[in-house]
Parts: structure tokens; sequence; C-alpha cells
């Protein structure tokens, strides 16, 4: 299970830093931190937008496929060049949104299953996108092209664009299944900064592994290649040398303080491709990849393992905890042993065996869907040093933590970006988000930690844990200043606990409390012991006044 955490779009963020790759000119960071056993760290996602030009401040695959080679020439007319205009919300003032932005990227056509033709780019290339136009190689119409699905843990989105024109003699790249090899030359075609024109640069595959996400801080697989990636290139193919798609280009490695690390870049491979399609096939929008919602321990040393009872010939990890929001918390107990995920051998240092190599065995449950289940065959103590073996069905849930990238909250689709709020009374409550996070103290707050941002956010992000499938967390912003809201002026940043005694779930709980409301005060109880008290009669009729002073076109936002 990961952990997330936000980064900035246009500013570096730790070592290690992992640049997004989308609209030129200028390129996002993030970075990865170990924390525990590597199967179990829970990453912090690099929440980031393409970047601006003008900015104001596996399973089976789901494309058709077929033999033909095909030249350079027939790619590099395959692939296009995507114009996006974005409009921002301010998540720290929800009614109201930042200056608008523009950036470019990279993108490419495909046939799904059934035939139809969409267009594939980043998720982060179109975010917050109110105008995605497209354009062909070699052509000078641009047109216009719908965001249909966006996947944010994969960092991938799908476009249409309703043209015969458009489509005509345009040739969708065929999808190879399955990962390349080790040195497999490749090659990285798009419209990155530095010109106007289609680029196309070299290299060879160097290593297949579990990468971070600049876009959610979701783990999932990943290719690392030593030809250059940079901004603009987002969303764009990486093809083999009979010109079939391997990849997408969507983030590198920013060797400015790493060691003097250079030409690292990072590619989505085909099969997380292909489970992004399957997901809108089935579903018709974005469900996500299947996570089992633990937290375990490696089991290295010798006596850790005798401890537990296992015997010499055994491997696994330790359970440490399980997430009560998962299915996983009814069947796993803290120090169940998992010997084995869907019949392959879990080793002590929570890696399994691939034919292409090892990896933590989270990529086994990574493969599926939410709400499909796993095998695991754990090792159970009794007590008295003895245990036993039990084989069980795990059921998967979405990679979410209690502080993540998803604004749009609980009760919307997976990646929902819109903006929530409620203002009772002069209190101004949205929901704790890394989108929040970013534009209430910075994109590097986590590097920065301003004096303003209280350490207990900083902790909910690193530590919280979902209670139930629809807990979220609440943040009083501000007090709206009113005869009303005398003495409580200087609270802001405040994590709501209750509501007149009662626990707040999530944003849609708390406008149903105040609707049903009938006491004579309206109390409010913050996780710091604060209290604020307003009286439930004045505090109605003070309401439109208070929000016409401050220019708040409604009480709530328009999903409440």
């Amino acid at each position: 299970l990961f952990r997330s955490r936000p980064c900035s779009p246009l500013t570096a963020l730790r070592k290690s830093s992992i640049a997004m790759t989308g609209s030129r000119p200028a390129a996002s960071k993030m970075a990865s931190k170990s924390k525990g056993a590597a199967n179990t760290d829970r990453k912090r996602p690099r929440q980031c937008r393409g970047e601006t030009e003008n900015a104001a401040a596996v399973q089976a695959p789901a494309v058709k496929q077929t033999k033909r080679r095909r030249s350079g020439t027939d790619v590099h007319n395959s692939v296009l060049k995507v114009f996006v205009s974005h409009v921002k919300p301010n998540y720290s003032q929800p009614w109201c949104s930042d200056a608008q932005t523009s950036s470019t990227s990279s993108a490419w056509p495909i046939r799904l299953e059934d035939g139809s033709l969409r267009v594939i780019t980043n998720a982060h290339s179109v975010e917050h996108a109110a105008l995605v136009q497209v354009k062909r190689h070699r052509h000078e119409q641009k047109w216009v092209a719908k965001v249909v699905c966006v996947g944010p843990d994969c960092d991938l989105a799908m476009l249409e664009v309703n043209s015969d024109e458009f489509w005509n003699g345009l040739e969708p790249l065929n999808v190879r299944s399955g990962l390349p090899e080790l040195q497999d030359t490749v090659s990285v075609v798009g419209y990155p900064t530095g010109g106007e024109s289609l680029s196309v640069t070299q290299g060879v595959v160097s290593r297949i592994d579990l990468v971070e996400y600049a876009q959610s801080g979701v783990t999932l697989l990943g290719v690392q290649i030593d030809a250059a990636i940079n901004s603009g290139n987002s969303g764009g193919p990486v093809v083999d040398k009979q010109g079939n798609c391997v990849g997408v280009a969507f983030q590198n490695l920013d060797g400015s303080d790493e060691d003097g690390a250079e030409n690292i870049g990072y590619i989505i491979p085909t099969e997380v491709l292909q489970h992004f399609l399957q997901d809108y096939q089935r579903n018709g929008f974005f469900t996500g990849f299947g996570s089992a919602g633990i937290y375990t321990q490696a089991l290295e040393s010798p006596v850790l393992r005798q401890a537990l009872g296992m015997s010499k010939g055994q491997s696994g990890v330790r359970v440490k905890a399980v997430e009560p929001a998962s299915p996983a918390h009814a069947v796993l107990r803290p120090d169940d042993v998992i010997l084995t995920v869907d019949g392959a051998k879990v080793g002590n240092d929570g890696e399994v065996a691939m034919e292409w190599g090892r990896i933590p065995f989270n990529y086994l449950m990574n493969k599926k869907f939410p709400g499909q289940t796993c095998d695991m065959q754990i090792l159970r103590s009794e007590g008295d040093g003895k245990s036993k073996k039990l084989l069980l069905k795990v059921e998967l849930i979405r990679n979410k933590n209690l502080v993540d990238a998803d604004a749009g909250g609980p009760h919307s689709k997976p990646g929902s970006m819109a903006p929530r709020y409620i203002v009772a009374g002069g209190l101004v409550f949205v929901p704790l988000s890394t989108p929040f996070l970013e534009a209430a103290f910075g994109e590097n707050f986590v590097d920065e930690r301003p004096a303003e941002m209280p350490a207990e956010l900083l902790n909910l992000l690193d530590n919280g844990v979902r209670e139930s499938p629809n807990h979220e967390l609440l943040v009083l912003t501000q007090v709206l200043a009113s005869e009303l809201t005398v003495g409580y002026s200087d609270l802001e940043y405040e994590v709501l606990e209750s509501f007149n005694g009662t626990k707040v779930k999530n944003l849609k709980h708390l406008a149903e409390l105040l609707d049903g409301i009938q006491d004579m005060y309206l109390k409010f109880t913050f996780v710091s012991k604060e209290v604020v008290i307003l009286e439930s009669a004045k505090a109605k009729e003070a309401l439109p006044s208070i929000l016409a002073q401050n220019m708040i076109p409604a009480a709530r936002s328009v999903e409440l």
C-alpha cells in the first residue's frame, strides 16, 4: 500500500528527483523516499500538470494488433502534438480558480478492440483542461479533442476526436504486447522543448522495475531507458525497431542533484497501458490498480523468522498492519506471514521472481482490478510455538490514501479533481488533499515546510489511515470575519473531528449534519481540541451577508 504526498509542477524536490516530462517548457520534479520494506513503502505523490508556456503565477491486451513492420516515416506521421489550455481551481478558496495557462505535449492514435479510434497521451498533460487541441505531423490545422478517460494513477489519458478529416490517412500505432528486453533499442518520438518540429531520440532499455509515478505517487511497473526524455515528450510513443509502441514517455530522473545522473528516462510499459484500456472498455471509466491495503515487513532476520514459527525452507513477509478500509482487514492479522501470492513464492525481501527478474510482490496485485481477488497462502501463529498454513482469498481495492490527489472525494469517480467546500456560519471547510496543501502552502511544501503549516497536517499526510472507504478529513481553512465569528478569527488549518458530538466522516456527511440541525448551537470540535460554538439561528441568518461580503457565489460547492 502506497502513501502519497504532493509535489510541485515547477519546483525541485529532494534528491533522486524525477521530472514530469509533460508540456513545455519547464519540468516539474518529484522524489521517491523509501520507508520500511521496499515492497510496502507508501509512496508520496508528486502531483503535477504539464509544464506551462505562459504560466501566470497483464491481462489480455485491449488493443487490436497487426504484424506489419512500419517504417520510421510511418511512425512519425502517427505522432501528434497536443495543445492544452488549463484552468486550475484554487483548492484553498475553491469558489475561484487560478489564471489560465497553456502547454504542449505529445500523443498518438490507437485502435481499440471494438475498432474505435482514440488518442493516447499523459494524464498530467490534460489536467484541468479547458480546451484540448491536437495537430498532426506536417499539418497546420488543429482539431478539438475531448478527454474521455483519465487514469491519474498510471498517468494516462484517452482523447476522442470527432472528425473524419482528422482520421483520414492517420494510421494507428501497433501496440507490442509484453515487456521489452534489457538492451532492446527504442526511440522516443514527440515534440519536446528546443524546437517546433518532431524530435526523435534513441536509446536502450536499461531497467524494468516498480517506479513511483510522479502524477499520483502510486508505484507501478515502469521501464527505464537511457534515451533523452524532455519537456513536451510527455504522452509520446516509444517504439522499437519494428515501429511497434513499447511504452509511453512520461517522466525522467533529474540529475542536477543526483550524483550527475544523466539520460535516465521512464516510460509507461504497454502492460500498464493495456490495463488502462481494458479498465475503460469494461467500466467506461478508470477504476485503478489492485492493492491489498496492507503494511508488511521484510523477514531477512533469521531470529525473526524463527520467532514467527517459520521453517528453514519457508520465506515471506510479515503483516505489520491492515488498513481498516480494506476488505483484507477481515481476513489478515498482524504477525501473519505471507508465503505466496497467486502461487508465486514471496522472498524474505518481499520480492517474487518473474521471467525478467525479481520485483516486489505488490506487482502481482497491481495487475488486477479493484474488486477482484488474489490468493494468499499465509502462516499464522497459534501460540506455544505452533503455526498453521492458511489459503485466503483477499479482495483488492484501489491504491488510495487518506490524504491523496483525488480532490473530488470518495463519492466521485477515481481521479476527480472537482473542488469542494462548505461555508457554515463563516467557517470555511475543504477536504484535506494534496491539491489543497499545494494551494495553501506552495507546491514545494514538503521540503520548505512553511512556518504557517501545522505539523499535524504533515503527520496525517505521512501516517493517516482511512477508517472506512468513504473516510476523508476536513480542514478549516479560514474564518470569514463578521460579528458572528468574533473571537475565532485566528483559527485556520484546523482538522475537524466532530460536529455536535458526531464524528464527521467526509464533506458530504458534514453537509447532511448541518441540514438536519435542530440544536440551539453549532459546535465544531477539532483534532487540536479547539472548539467553535455558534448560535444556529444567527449563523443561518448571517450567512447570506457573509457570502456577499466575501464575493462567494454559494455556501456550498455544486455537488453538495
